[in-house]
């Protein structure tokens, strides 16, 4: 079925695993934990999968803080990311799969840029379509759509960033991958990587919530970003001709 190396399929299960459970516990790192390691295991990995099994995670997480999700400012934010994923989507037909290798390790970089520079941005709704549409074109062409929203979360309260971060990314990666479904990256393959992450996921949000209480983000934080740094610069480096 796959073309892998057990070993391989095991490293990038684990992957899954680690990423679901920090994402769990601290509420970021699946897709800049698994985005830059997976490309060099294998392209297909990303982003079309690590997207899907995000999307059954945030299931789980928006039943949870339905309460607190603030809908009109969720919905501006998705009307932002509909044309930043049309955008996506022309990029994608544009660059081809070697192109993509290189804009994915970039926006994995600038994300990592990002979430050292603690920017600050006013919550409106102005600034929720804004984020929302430059979250579109990086979360449908490698995975990661974090840190334009993020940024407006900065010094919300806890419930708040959860419930509305939640929320949009849930419907947020819907309209992604649909978007990666019309332009043919989402195939048999990204199923069959599904079909495989999914036990790796499932146990990772199960370790996230045991964990949560005792990981520190303050030492989570700066390992994940110099793992995601240094993948995302081999990924560069092993793209180059």
């Amino acid at each position: 079925m796959f073309d892998l190396p057990i070993s391989f399929m095991l490293i990038a299960c684990f992957t899954v695993f680690c990423a679901s459970a920090v994402q769990t516990a601290i509420g970021f790192g699946l897709g800049l934990i698994c985005v830059p390691i997976l490309l060099l295991i294998e392209p297909a990995m990303v982003p079309a999968p690590i997207l899907m099994i995000s999307i059954v995670q945030l299931v789980f997480a928006v039943w949870f803080n339905r309460a607190n999700i603030q809908w009109p400012l969720v919905n501006m934010a998705l009307i932002g990311r509909l044309p930043g994923t049309l955008v996506a989507m022309g990029l994608m037909l544009y660059f081809g799969e070697l192109g993509l290798k290189i804009f994915i390790a970039t926006s994995v970089l600038l994300a990592v840029v990002l979430s050292l520079f603690k920017l600050t941005a006013e919550p409106s709704k102005k600034n929720h379509l804004i984020a929302g549409f430059f979250s579109g074109i990086s979360g449908t062409t490698s995975g990661i759509g974090g840190p334009p929203i993020a940024l407006l979360y900065q010094h919300q309260h806890p419930d708040i960033v959860r419930a509305n971060l939640s929320a949009y990314f849930f419907i947020g990666g819907i309209m992604s991958v649909i978007g990666m479904g019309m332009v043919g990256f989402v195939t048999i393959s990204s199923w069959l990587y599904v079909a495989l992450f999914m036990p790796a996921t499932m146990l990772g949000v199960w370790a996230g919530f045991k964990l949560k209480r005792h990981l520190k983000p303050t030492i989570m934080r700066p390992a994940i970003l110099t793992l995601c740094s240094a993948s995302a610069i081999a990924v560069i480096v092993t793209s180059l001709p």
